[in-house]
């Protein structure tokens, strides 16, 4: 499944400017990494339905990774997938990468379009929640900010309210994996988000 994903990836990213790509904090995982952060995971073989969230999830290359691996542990029982992707010139390879990725071993999926940090929660939680968020600062006064007051003191990042709307969703004693960058351990701009994680 992940290397379909990976090569639909490349032939995506290369049809796109490296500097349109930073732009919108878009940087696409490698195998090595995706795979990484899949094996991360203890996962609970004996739940009847897992349900995982990739929110931000591009190409669906973390998404193939932690499916994948799911099945290759011989998981016999229902995955459900939720998908966040709100880019139009991301959205038809994800989709395409989930159906191909069904095809080989079946799965339900969804693909939800809205913007992931303005959308106001609904009662679900997820088992395994992996993501590699977009890495951009955005100002105060942006929709996203305002959405989460709660952690968020002066100039914030997108990866933290990612990471913050997440925790939410997660159920008890499960398990998340974020990419994210070590800046939020220092620094007045965290410490809000810091009180709220710990």
């Amino acid at each position: 499944m992940l290397r379909e994903v990976l090569e639909s990836t490349t032939a995506f990213v290369e049809t796109m400017p490296k500097a349109q790509r930073k732009a919108y904090g878009q940087f696409f995982t490698t195998e090595l990494t995706a795979r990484f952060m899949s094996e991360l995971f203890v996962i609970d073989l004996n739940l009847p339905t897992i349900r995982i969230l990739d929110a931000g999830a591009g190409t669906g290359i973390l998404s193939a990774a932690i499916v994948e691996r799911i099945f290759n542990m011989g998981y016999n029982g229902n995955i459900c997938l939720v998908c966040y992707e709100n880019d139009e010139r991301v959205l038809p390879v994800l989709r395409r990468n989930l159906i191909a990725m069904r095809e080989e071993r079946y799965f339900d999926f969804e693909v939800r379009t809205e913007n992931y940090l303005t959308t106001p929660s609904i009662e679900e939680e997820f088992d395994y929640i992996i993501g590699n968020p977009p890495y951009k600062k955005i100002g105060k006064d942006e929709a996203e900010a305002k959405a989460f007051p709660h952690v968020c003191h002066g100039a914030p990042n997108l990866y933290f309210l990612f990471w913050a709307k997440a925790i939410e969703t997660l159920r008890e004693n499960q398990e998340l994996v974020y990419i994210i960058p070590r800046s939020w351990t220092s620094g007045a701009y965290f410490a809000k988000f810091r009180e709220y994680l710990f």
